[in-house]
């Protein structure tokens, strides 16, 4: 904080002089204090030391001029409640009457003695060889105590403010413009962290702008106001701060120690910004200030700690900390006196903020960028897969179905990978669907082709082409299914149901998995009075049911997955029951009522490939048609799962029956 003359001061005025006094009492006046009241000790600082007090605290300031001139003394920051200034020529027997006095503050209304409303300035005259005295008296007993003294020639105070207010309006402009583009991105990317950072960037800005003095504007009485303002954006800017840095290296586990200094820090801010109601800012300010340098240090070091070589999310995050630490380093030792500091010091970590900001956007925006590259490439990648099959269609047809069977399960493991993302995956199924219909309509038209060449007595080839059609039909089947259950899972069920006989319905489910699995035994068995029942359901979504059903039972039969596997339905109680039952491994009875739930296996399958999604989606088809479905199982001895469905008259819907 270390004042200075303007730059014709070694040509004209004498270096200033400073004496300090505290007034714990806060009632001495300025008869008191030339009456010899005051006990001033000389001081090398140009100003009052930033610290919180509700001492009344005054200045003592001699100067002088080789020659008669105007001067300025600017008196800076501006948020200081009460500053009082007495100005007289020294000589001897001075009294109260001699002195000029000037009341400033942010405390009082804008004053007709100051040259700027943004800065309190006064003008002074300053005589040739006359020692100008000027006692200061400042009290600020709800913000932050601090002074800085300095004396310009009019012409340079004129450059100065042009220079302050200039680069104040650039930050507050640059900060305006970064807070529209943090909203603007987080409508095309909802990440919390744009909306923290929008909150900081508000706050800093406002600060800033309070600092400048541009609050009193707003305030233009005085009063609380202006130090509700600065006080607030102070608090908040530590809260926000938090939840973004939190946000930013992505803190979720409570056992991480930079998690921890994220929400005591955070818990400070809120408890400081609601303190600053309540009137004990003065008390709250000091712990406050010392969390903003704690968390923005500790935040500084774990970003360059946690830079990860090649990804440039890292670098900027790291940087943005790191300049963020520099602008508050440098404010800070501006406030503690270090000499040689320019006035824009005095506004580095507002500086330091823009820049924080801006780097926290870039960071973001980088992410975006590289998860759509990402998920680009894995598009691409599939789609050139499906081409390349595409190409090599007119091989050999076992070495093409071997390729599809591989596509099928790669496309089935990334849908795993996104089930959180349930409508990329779908998008994701039909994309490759489509690719893949065109091969296989290619396929199925060379096999026509070449039978039509085949003599009537060559079965040999013959067989091969139905074995042929025979593949090609399964794969169709397969990718229908998958399709199916793609559309299905993790969306809302909306079933279209109409009254469909249950016959219909079983033998289909019976068919498709027949060619899903060629090599299970499948047996189908429809009670006599089931034969002709109808049930209001969607047929689709139902079949699909069965398919995963039959599925699990095949799968969970025997160490081949070539077990038999009964589906059967009568009639029970007015409702039309299906089951299908298998003489498989069993489920463990206290697992029972879990196996129903997504992605939860039985104790008993670990050896067993599986996702633990076929019972899950069976049962939320079951909800969806309000049907009923149990599960009885001996561990190592079958089970039968039962799905009720009310019997229903043909062309009935659930409109209908609503």
């Amino acid at each position: 904080m270390l004042a200075a003359v303007g730059p014709a001061r070694a040509d004209v005025m004498s270096e200033p002089e400073f004496a300090i006094f505290a007034d714990p009492s806060a009632t001495l006046t300025l008869a008191d204090i030339i009456g010899g009241d005051a006990n001033f000790r000389p001081v090398k600082n140009h100003g009052i030391p930033a610290q919180f007090t509700t001492d009344a605290v005054w200045l003592r300031v001699t100067i002088s001029s080789e020659k008669t001139m105007r001067a300025v003394m600017a008196l800076t920051p501006t948020f200081v409640e009460f500053v009082d200034i007495y100005a007289a020529d020294e000589r001897p027997g001075l009294s109260v009457a001699d002195f000029a006095h000037f009341g400033l503050g942010a405390g009082r209304p804008l004053s007709d003695d100051a040259l700027s409303g943004f800065e309190d300035a006064v003008a002074l005259e300053l005589g040739a060889g006359i020692p100008k005295v000027i006692y200061i008296r400042a009290a600020s007993p709800n913000v932050m105590m601090m002074l800085n003294v300095r004396f310009y020639q009019p012409r340079d105070y004129l450059m100065h403010k042009a220079l302050v207010s200039t680069v104040g309006g650039a930050v507050i402009g640059c900060m305006a413009l970064l807070l529209v583009t943090q909203l603007m991105l987080y409508r095309s990317d909802p990440d919390p962290l744009y909306l923290f950072l929008a909150l900081s960037t508000i706050s800093a800005a406002a600060y800033h702008m309070g600092s400048l003095g541009y609050a009193r504007l707003l305030f233009s009485e005085g009063g609380r106001g202006n130090d509700l303002f600065l006080a607030f954006f102070s608090s908040f800017g530590l809260l926000a701060g938090a939840m973004t840095t939190m946000r930013a290296f992505d803190l979720t586990s409570p056992r991480h120690w930079m998690y921890w200094v994220c929400v005591i820090s955070g818990a400070v801010g809120l408890v400081s910004t609601l303190s600053i109601f309540v009137g004990l800012n003065l008390y709250t300010a000091p712990v406050r200030n010392i969390f903003i340098l704690a968390c923005v240090t500790l935040a500084a070091i774990y970003g360059l700690v946690t830079i990860r070589p090649g990804d440039w999310a890292s670098y900027l995050r790291a940087a943005a900390f790191l300049v963020l630490w520099v602008g508050m380093t440098v404010m800070l030792l501006y406030y503690w006196n270090v000499p040689g500091l320019p006035d824009w010091a005095s506004k580095g970590y507002a500086i330091a903020c823009l820049l924080e900001a801006l780097l926290l956007t870039a960071m973001l925006s980088w992410r975006l960028r590289a998860a759509h590259h990402l998920n680009s490439a894995l598009q691409e990648k599939a789609l050139q897969a499906a081409r390349s099959a595409g190409q090599r269609a007119a091989e050999m047809v076992e070495i093409r179905t071997a390729e599809l069977a591989e596509a099928k399960r790669t496309a089935e493991a990334a849908l795993e990978a996104e089930l959180q993302q349930q409508k990329n995956q779908v998008r994701f199924m039909e994309v490759i669907s489509h690719q893949y219909r065109t091969p296989l309509a290619s396929i199925r038209s060379s096999v026509d082709t070449m039978e039509l060449g085949l003599r009537d007595d060559d079965k040999a080839n013959h067989l091969r082409i139905a074995r042929i059609r025979r593949g090609i039909a399964r794969l169709v089947e397969v990718l229908e299914i998958n399709l199916e259950r793609s559309r299905v899972q993790g969306l809302a069920l909306e079933p279209e149901a109409t009254a469909t006989p249950v016959s219909m319905i079983v033998l289909d489910a019976a068919r498709r998995s027949r060619d899903l699995m060629p090599d299970a035994t499948i047996t189908v068995d429809i009670t006599e009075d089931a034969v002709g029942a109808a049930i209001c359901v969607d047929a689709d979504m139902v079949n699909l049911a069965l398919v995963n059903l039959l599925e699990n039972a095949v799968k969970y039969s025997g160490p081949t997955g070539n077990g038999s596997v009964m589906l059967s339905v009568e009639i029970v109680g007015g409702n039309v029951r299906i089951a299908v039952e298998d003489q498989g491994i069993g489920i463990p009875s206290d697992e029972i009522g879990k196996v129903l739930q997504a992605r939860v296996r039985g104790s008993n399958t670990s050896r067993i490939k599986g996702t633990g999604m076929g019972l899950s989606l069976v049962s939320r088809i079951a909800t969806a048609h309000a049907a009923a479905i149990d599960i009885e199982s001996v561990e190592g001895g079958g089970t039968i799962v039962m799905l009720s469905f009310p019997v229903a008259q043909v062309g009935e819907s659930l409109e209908s029956r609503a």
